[in-house]
């Protein structure tokens, strides 16, 4: 069978023995297991149970990223991250299963918001999040329409954490040129002219209306073993994200060494909202391929 589901998840399985394992709770992809390996970070000390929003993975941010700068923003009272990854989605079935690839789709509506959220942003919305399959592939798309009478503005973002045998020989290739917001010294705008960025200390930027959608994920393993390829679809910004030492001690869902063995690269619209109008669709996502499987 190419699905197992129980209460809490459900795990799809391709025919090559690649596997993806999606809970209902945020729709959080919280496994991805390819080539016989997992591919994302997932921390140990996360939780699973709806409680707090699963911390690994790929998590959905919508409809915001960061708290509103303004109190005046219609998400201003909303979370950090928005309400899609501590809502529970509905399971929509399998639409594709065939020997290339499985795709399945998962559904939230408003109405199935947390109601202390739902009235801090009371806009009429359907989510479907689709999930495809392949050997070495996972592409997610993300569709938004808004069901209500009136325009509203959004944020998206996928939050994937890359699993990673030593974050101090990773280099993220293709954001050169790239200006940058970097969160941790006081939302600073710097131009990267770096060839490749490198973590050696607590990292959280913002690279904006990034022109190139294809980036290399190098793990620095001989022969390129493992490395990820990711694509983005529609989405004109890209997070960069790791606590570092410090700031994994201080969160109570995260490992305090589990830093070294994780990257985040976000791929997202989170500089400015997505206007989107009464009964119309947007729809982004991103491929994630793993390069010279062992």
């Amino acid at each position: 069978m190419p699905i197992q589901i129980n209460e809490e998840k459900i795990s799809l399985i391709h025919s090559s023995g690649s596997l993806v394992e999606v809970y209902f709770f945020g729709a959080t992809i919280t496994s991805w297991k390819c080539g016989g390996k997992e591919r994302l970070f997932l921390s140990k000390d996360s939780k699973l149970d709806g409680t707090k929003a699963i911390r690994g993975g790929i998590p959905l941010i919508f409809p915001q990223f960061a708290k509103a700068s303004e109190p005046s923003a219609e998400t201003a009272n909303l979370p950090q991250h928005g309400t899609a990854r501590v809502s529970t989605w509905k399971w929509l079935g399998i639409n594709v299963d065939n020997d290339e690839e499985l795709t399945a789709r998962f559904g939230l509506t408003d109405a199935q918001v947390p109601e202390n959220l739902h009235k801090e942003w009371p806009k009429k919305f359907e989510l479907v999040f689709i999930v495809t399959l392949t050997a070495d592939t996972l592409k997610n798309t993300l569709e938004v329409r808004n069901k209500g009478t009136e325009p509203f503005g959004f944020n998206a973002l996928l939050h994937t954490y890359y699993s990673v045998p030593d974050i101090s020989k990773v280099s993220i290739k293709g954001l050169n040129d790239i200006t940058y917001i970097d969160k941790v010294n006081n939302f600073t705008r710097v131009q990267d002219v770096k060839d490749s960025i490198t973590i050696d200390q607590e990292t959280d930027r913002i690279y904006e209306n990034v022109p190139r959608d294809e980036f290399l994920i190098d793990l620095g393993q001989p022969g390129g073993v493992g490395n990820f390829t990711l694509k983005k679809l529609n989405l004109k910004d890209t997070v960069i994200w790791n606590p570092w030492i410090g700031k994994a001690r201080s969160m109570s869902d995260f490992g305090d060494e589990e830093y070294k063995n994780m990257v985040c690269v976000e791929p997202g619209t989170v500089t400015e909202y997505v206007k989107l109008e009464a009964d119309k669709t947007w729809e982004g996502g991103q491929i994630l391929k793993v390069n010279n499987l062992e």
